[in-house]
């Protein structure tokens, strides 16, 4: 009886001793690149895809007020940043439900090709999602919706942004 006590309180040790040298294992910084199709859809219920590409780099930080917390920041190429709320679960990143705002210009859209006139549009962006980390490579998998700042009757959809991030 007291073998298998011993037992099991050591395979316990090893699989938190585990777990915690996983979620070390996370921490650092790296670089992303975010990508996916928004469905942006106007008052009328007319809809349009827009391809969004970004990168940039990523911070993964330990947030210490939470047993297994992490802070993110996204330090984007084009001079946004953002931070952002997750926790480590198993084996597991999950993204908690956060807002940024997203500029997107009309030249990111076949519009643009038809037009002398760059329009720019930031959208308030609403945001989770999880991830996992498979060697050095980061896979975060979003579901995005939100507004657009100047006119709610301007929304957008994301079922799948996809955030793959290399540790540097």
């Amino acid at each position: 009886m007291k073998q298998k006590l011993l037992w099991m309180a050591m395979s316990l040790v090893m699989f938190f001793a585990a777990c915690n040298r996983d979620e070390k294992n996370l921490l650092g910084v790296y670089s992303y690149k975010v990508s996916g199709e928004l469905v942006l859809v106007d008052s009328l219920g007319h809809g349009s895809s827009l391809f969004i590409h970004r990168n940039g780099q990523m911070n993964v930080l330990k947030d210490k007020s939470q047993p297994h917390g992490l802070l993110i920041t996204m330090n984007e190429m084009n001079g946004g940043c953002y931070t952002f709320p997750a926790r480590f679960q198993g084996d597991s990143i999950l993204i908690e439900p956060h807002q940024f705002p997203l500029q997107i210009l009309s030249s990111d859209g076949l519009q643009s090709i038809f037009s002398d006139s760059v329009s720019s549009f930031v959208y308030y962006v609403n945001a989770a999602g999880s991830g996992h980390l498979n060697d050095r490579v980061l896979i975060i998998k979003e579901h995005w919706d939100g507004v657009r700042s100047d006119n709610a009757s301007f929304t957008f959809r994301a079922s799948e942004m996809t955030v793959l991030a290399e540790k540097n």
